[in-house]
């Protein structure tokens, strides 16, 4: 079964688009990210997940300048709740009007009158508890969504708690957490959302490149099939659920081909399970 978003098939394979911008928020290179995002298009990629707040607003330019007008089937999700405040550090940016300001600024960079998904990202790991209820963002959210500026409403860095609080107030359409081999921590979130039919968007799948190298050996798995390190990890997510995209990140065309092919990998059941156990 293939995630879907409304009656819109979800490609097993998405583009997180943090990257995009540079890591600097001022791309040196936008033709670069210009043939990436085509290029993306031709791989079958369809699900783009953005933020305004990827480089002020850069990432979504960029997309907009390579992909506008979009094609029917592309789903670009953006994410709200969140801000880079001083010294680049995120902060909680989730009142009602800090939601329909940051709603404002992804439809004027992104050029749509309305968005297909957006995720409301909640507190954890750097972003600080600021007190904000859920339910006052998620009502926001709502409201927004019956005035058709939103289509799908998710959450991000949410606990199967919050996922099933959250889901009382509004429909919960896709949830996108943090996945990669040596992380189970949403593995609960996993569970649900595969018994749901919930896509999940696994972000970081590799693990932001360190995990992988420093803390896992894949070589000995990656070597056996004939492919990359890169390639086994996204498999392993692919092989959790039918429900669960990776969304890797990437500024080379070389690395979003060899992120598509791990498609292609069937992982022995052992293999899978040796992984699940890697803490």
């Amino acid at each position: 079964m293939q995630p879907k978003l409304g009656n819109k098939l979800i490609g097993r394979i998405g583009y997180g688009a943090m990257r995009l911008p540079g890591l600097r928020g001022n791309t040196a290179d936008p033709q670069r990210a210009h043939d990436l995002l085509l290029e993306s298009q031709k791989l079958g990629i369809n699900l783009i997940a953005s933020a305004f707040f990827y480089g002020d607003g850069l990432a979504n330019k960029l997309i907009a300048e390579s992909l506008h007008p979009y094609s029917d089937q592309i789903i670009i999700s953006t994410k709200v709740g969140v801000k880079i405040g001083q010294g680049g550090r995120p902060e909680v940016a989730a009142k009602a009007d800090e939601i329909k300001t940051s709603i404002d600024d992804n439809l004027k960079s992104l050029k749509v009158t309305s968005l297909d998904l957006v995720f409301l990202r909640l507190p954890g790991g750097p972003l600080r508890d600021e007190g904000i209820p859920m339910e006052e963002s998620l009502q926001c959210l709502a409201k927004l969504k019956a005035e058709g500026i939103i289509k799908h409403i998710g959450l991000s860095c949410a606990s199967l708690e919050q996922l099933k609080a959250a889901q009382k107030i509004v429909a919960i359409d896709a949830v996108q957490n943090a996945m990669f081999v040596g992380n189970l921590s949403s593995l609960d979130v996993v569970k649900y959302c595969d018994e749901n039919q919930i896509p999940f968007f696994a972000y970081f799948p590799l693990g932001m490149g360190k995990l992988i190298d420093e803390k896992v050996d894949l070589t000995p798995i990656a070597e056996a099939n004939g492919v990359t390190k890169a390639q086994i990890a996204l498999a392993w997510l692919l092989s959790l659920s039918a429900m669960v995209i990776p969304i890797p990140g990437t500024s080379n065309v070389s690395h979003l081909k060899e992120n598509v092919s791990a498609l292609d990998i069937q992982l022995d059941k052992e293999v899978v399970e040796s992984l699940m156990g890697i803490l």
